[in-house]
This record gives structure tokens, C-alpha cells and sequence, in this order.
């Protein structure tokens, strides 16, 4: 008699107890680090959306399963259930590794040091030991030899996992892309690579040209600073006008490259030059007040001014010249209270696919046209706040009634859009997200603007607790201001993943 068959209990009782040490020991570890747990769980490419059970019951049905283990008359059911979580451990990793769009870790203990190529050999491993040890069992208890039928149940169970791990993953992305149930999925990789100090907290991007970031400032409307993409030269230019034809300090700069706009909405006039020289050759006056210009063409722009006749602000285009033409296009944003406040926003224009994007700050929305101000798709960003909390007052004047904003929830205070992604900075936090973190850093998500689905997020540190106030995009690098401080970082790592 060979000598495994005379030690067919000692040998299956090895195995049951590798594998008591392996569900106890990674059971004991997830729960006692469990918040680090769950936000791995919820951060994985394929198990967000069931975080909030699986959490829990990941290490209550390996101990269950470690009990049924430790008793020879639940023996065989223990092993059975442990070849079927293995197996779907087994699974989940070569999704991760094939399909995921990154590689978490939710293991616990030492096996977070084990690579996960290592990771999956060795719950293969554990796979195999299951087998063994079950056909060894069926061995001792019938005394017979292996045969086809003895194979079908391990086979199931086999098929049972993969069929249950890939469905998961398939309707948990479903669910994270599409029907977003406000868990964030944030991207690995995006390091800050520059920063310069600015001397100031006053500067706001105005364009970029030929490699060159053009910044203008709200404190001095005349000053233009040029720095280069990789933020190692700084230059300042001055604008010069004519004393009458001055702005007030509202006014706001603007390149189209070879030219700029010196712009000031609160008096409708728009004064433009050469970057060449930074003289200014035309004064244009116009007819009506104007906010969150963003200029979309050759002497054109696109503005949003009040509408008398909505009673409401609207988006609309403006022609660049001598009496400042303009067209509002109603319809495009949406009132919800009193389509003052409520519809309050950035805009923001994606050179690439030639789109406006319009991201209401007091609420999850966001709506896409194109340049000449055709409505193209409306989007909601993943938070939850889908109508406006606001509070307005209606102040009585012997002119008019003035509104008055009381108290406000902002929701997406920052935005801008490129290459066909739209990147906000939201200021609410999702679901199985550590405060600590929430607090240390800002949160930008990341949004596909040809469908309007949620695509990622990723965090921007806060320099000596400085909040990023203002950001914009340029091919792969995000530079946001914080402090006095502009800051690089590289989105190669988000952009490479689909």
C-alpha cells in the first residue's frame, strides 16, 4: 500500500488546517483593520459598489468556513466552500490584473507584501491543496477509485465562482459609470511634478499658447504673467491702453493666441491687443453686463448675461466687435428656484472637441453644447445634491426687488474641461471616504463629456493647508493654484488606463 494511502488522514488534515491558519489569520487582519479594509474594498475596479456587505462578509465567512474545517464531521463542507472562496479569490485577481483599471489591495497581513502575479499562484496553490484533499476524503470514505463523476462538484463549484466574481465586476462598473451610487474611484499615480511660487494668491489661468501659460491677476487687471508648461520661467508683461479707454478692476484677461482681450463685464467693454508688444489696437463698447466669458473663436465669445425676458441668467454668444452683438440662447440652463443664484456656475471651454461645458456650482449638474450654443447632452456629476439648497432673501429698493444669497451648499465650486474630460472639484464627500484624507486634500472628478459618465477621481494635496482654488488642464499635466503657489501634477498615469 503506497504510503499517502496510509496517511490519507493525517494528509487531509494538514491541508484543513493551512487552510484554518489562512481564513483566521486573513479574517483576524481585515477586521482589525477594518476602515482600511472597506476603503480598499470600495476603491477595487470591480467590488465598489457591493463595499458596503462585502466588507462584512468576506472575514465572517472565512471564519465560518475555518470552524466547519476544525470538526471531521463538517470536514468535507468546510473544504468545499474553501475551493469555491479560493477559486473566487483566484478569479478576482486575474480580473484585477487584465481588466482592472488598477491593482488595489485588500488582503490584510503579511500577503500584502506578495505581488499579485505571486498573490494569484499562491491562492492557485491553495486551489489545488482543496482538490487533493477532497478527492483524498471521497477516497477514504468509499474506497474506491477516481472517476469522471467524482469530478463534477469541484467542477461547479469551479465554474459557480468564476460566473459569480466576473458578474460582479460587471454590474458593479455598470452601476460605478452609469448608475453611480456615490462611491468615488480614485487613480493611482497622479504625483506632483513642479511648482512655482507665485508671490501672490491673486492669479487665475487667461489662456496658453505655443507653450506658454498666460496668468492674469485680479488684484492688478493690467499685469500678465508668462510662464512655461514645465513651470521654470516667469516673466511679467503690462498692458497698455490709453487712460480712457482703462477697465475697471473687474476686467479680466484672455488669449486667443496672437492676440488678447482685456475684458470687463460689469461695463460691457472688451479692449484688444498683440501678445507681440501688449499694446491695445480696438475698444469695443456693448450694451449689456456680462459674466464667465470664455472666449470660443475668432472674435467671438460666449458669456452668460441676464435675460429680462426669462427673468433668469442665459448663456449666449458675443461678436467681438465695435458695438458688441449678442444672441442668448434660453433653455440651455435650468431654473430650479429663482434662476439667479441656482444656475450660478463656471464655464469653461474644451479647445479640443470645440464644446462649452456649464457646471452649476449649488448642485450635481452639468449640461454640454457646442460652440455656437446648441445644446448637446446634460450630465450630473456623482454626488447626490441634484436641486440647489440655497437660501435667498428679496431686499425691497425704490427701483426694483434685489435677491440676496443667504446661506448656500456649494457643491462644485471649480471646473474645466479638455480633451473631451471635464474635471470638477467637488466639496462633497463620498461614501467610504476617510475624513482624514478629506480634510488633507482636494477631490477632482473626472467625467467623460461624450457620454456624461463619471469616470475617476484623484486627490490634490493642499499646500501648507491651502485649499486648490482654481485649476485648468493642459495635454496631461493638472496645474492647480493653492497658496501662492501653482502646482504641476501628472495625469499620464489616469489618462493610460483606458
Amino acid at each position: 500500500m503506497k504510503w499517502y494511502q496510509k496517511h490519507i488522514g493525517l494528509i487531509t488534515e494538514i491541508i484543513s488546517y493551512l487552510f484554518i491558519l489562512l481564513f483566521v489569520y486573513a479574517a483576524i487582519s481585515k477586521l482589525l483593520d477594518f476602515e482600511n479594509f472597506r476603503i480598499q474594498l470600495a476603491q477595487s475596479p470591480m467590488l465598489s459598489a457591493y463595499a458596503g456587505w462585502l466588507v462584512w462578509m468576506v472575514p465572517v465567512l472565512e471564519l465560518i468556513i475555518a470552524v466547519l474545517l476544525g470538526f471531521p464531521k463538517t470536514r468535507t463542507l468546510g473544504l468545499l466552500f474553501s475551493f469555491t472562496l479560493m477559486v473566487m479569490f483566484s478569479a478576482y485577481i486575474y480580473i484585477i490584473l487584465n481588466y482592472g483599471v488598477f491593482v488595489p489591495c485588500s488582503c490584510g497581513g503579511v500577503l500584502e507584501e506578495m505581488g499579485w502575479e505571486e498573490h494569484l499562484i499562491f491562492n492557485l496553490v491553495f486551489v489545488l491543496l482543496a482538490i487533493i484533499a477532497l478527492q483524498l476524503l471521497k477516497k477514504k470514505n468509499r474506497s474506491s477509485g477516481y472517476n469522471i463523476k467524482s469530478l463534477l462538484l469541484p467542477i461547479s463549484l469551479c465554474l459557480f465562482g468564476i460566473l459569480t466574481v466576473s458578474g460582479m465586476y460587471l454590474s458593479s462598473e455598470r452601476m460605478i459609470y452609469h448608475e453611480n451610487p456615490f462611491i468615488r474611484r480614485y487613480s493611482r499615480g497622479i504625483l506632483k511634478t513642479a511648482e512655482i511660487d507665485l508671490k501672490g494668491n491673486a492669479y487665475y489661468f487667461a489662456g496658453t499658447h505655443d507653450g506658454t501659460i498666460y496668468l492674469g491677476n485680479y488684484s492688478s487687471p493690467l499685469r500678465v504673467t508668462l510662464i512655461d508648461t514645465a513651470l521654470q520661467v516667469q516673466e511679467t508683461k503690462l498692458i497698455k491702453a490709453p487712460e480712457g479707454d482703462l477697465p475697471s478692476i473687474a476686467a479680466q484677461v484672455r488669449i486667443k493666441g496672437p492676440h488678447f482681450y482685456l475684458i470687463d463685464g460689469q461695463i460691457s467693454r472688451i479692449l484688444k491687443g498683440s501678445t507681440s508688444d501688449w499694446n491695445t489696437i480696438k475698444c469695443m463698447d456693448g450694451g449689456v453686463q456680462f459674466s464667465d466669458y470664455q472666449i470660443i473663436g475668432n472674435d467671438l465669445m460666449a458669456i452668460k448675461a441676464y435675460n429680462p425676458k426669462e427673468d433668469m441668467y442665459s448663456l449666449g454668444a458675443m461678436q467681438i466687435k465695435d458695438s458688441l452683438p449678442y444672441q442668448l440662447s434660453p433653455g440651455i440652463l435650468e431654473k430650479q428656484v429663482d434662476g439667479i443664484f441656482d444656475v450660478d456656475g463656471s464655464l469653461s471651454y474644451d479647445t479640443g472637441t470645440k464644446e462649452l461645458v456649464y457646471t452649476y456650482y449649488y448642485r450635481n449638474g452639468f449640461t454640454v453644447t457646442d460652440k455656437r450654443l446648441n445644446l448637446k447632452r446634460r450630465g450630473h456629476t456623482i454626488d447626490t445634491i441634484g436641486k440647489a439648497q440655497l437660501k435667498i432673501d428679496t431686499v425691497k429698493t425704490s427701483t426694483r426687488n434685489e435677491r440676496k444669497l443667504i446661506s448656500s451648499l456649494m457643491v462644485n465650486p471649480s471646473s474645466f474641461a479638455s480633451n473631451g474630460l471635464l474635471y470638477v472639484r467637488s466639496k462633497i464627500k463620498g461614501r467610504y471616504e476617510p475624513n482624514k484624507t478629506w480634510e488633507q486634500t482636494e477631490t477632482i472628478d473626472v467625467y467623460e463629456l461624450s457620454a456624461g459618465n463619471y469616470r475617476t477621481s484623484f486627490y490634490i494635496y493642499k499646500e501648507s493647508r491651502e485649499p486648490v482654488r482654481r485649476f485648468f488642464v493642459i495635454g496631461n499635466s493638472f496645474y492647480g493654484f493653492t497658496g501662492n503657489k501653482l502646482v504641476q501634477y501628472n495625469l499620464k498615469a489616469m489618462n493610460s488606463k483606458r
